[in-house]
């Protein structure tokens, strides 16, 4: 049984409503289940410069770090969800003189994160997110859209992180010192 806290109890679901409504039980016993060590193996690859050991923690299963992820990381992360590879996002890819010359470029490699069943399961996720879940808000009618949402407790913070055929988008709202946004949010909120 799954008991939100919210105090609403759920029952047995399966891993789409879990994910697709942000249920937290069901995050926190998988988390539990694969183990802290190696879920947090998995962020390894993303270069998160603020997750440390500090956040090697059952409550990070849910968003529970002590700094986390900034927006733009986060966004990074999403986009090994298209194909499975990861190459961290640049405003400039290079640099070039009058007549075409490159004088900078990156030399990013991709790398591979997930193998192709792992990102179409994601993707299916993410995709039910925005249909039935959390994100309907974000959903429009295109090849493919998929995304996440997430709220702090007292819904200090809202984030959402999404991705097209082609595009990854992130966005994060809050305060510089945390307070309730419930008084200043002109829209029905996405959590």
């Amino acid at each position: 049984m799954s008991k939100e806290l919210s105090g609403d109890s759920y029952g047995m679901v399966t891993l789409r409503t879990a994910f697709a409504q942000s249920y937290n039980t069901p995050a926190i016993r998988l988390f539990e289940k694969t183990g802290v060590e190696t879920s947090f193996k998995y962020l390894d690859a993303f270069d998160f410069r603020k997750v440390s050991k500090k956040d090697h923690h059952t409550s990070s299963a849910i968003g529970g770090f002590e700094y986390g992820m900034s927006p733009l990381e986060l966004t990074n992360a999403y986009t090994s969800f298209h194909d499975g590879n990861y190459q961290p996002a640049r405003a400039i890819t290079k640099v070039t003189d009058q007549e075409g010359k490159v004088l900078y470029k990156w030399k990013d490699r991709s790398k591979e994160i997930w193998n192709k069943r792992t990102v179409a399961k994601m993707r299916q996720l993410l995709n039910e997110t925005t249909l039935s879940g959390t994100a309907r808000k974000a959903y429009f009618p295109t090849d493919y859209v998929g995304g996440k949402t997430g709220t702090t407790n007292d819904v200090k913070d809202m984030w959402f992180v999404g991705l097209t055929a082609n595009y990854t988008t992130g966005g994060w709202i809050g305060r510089d010192k945390p307070s309730n946004l419930h008084p200043f949010i002109y829209i029905h909120p996405i959590y």
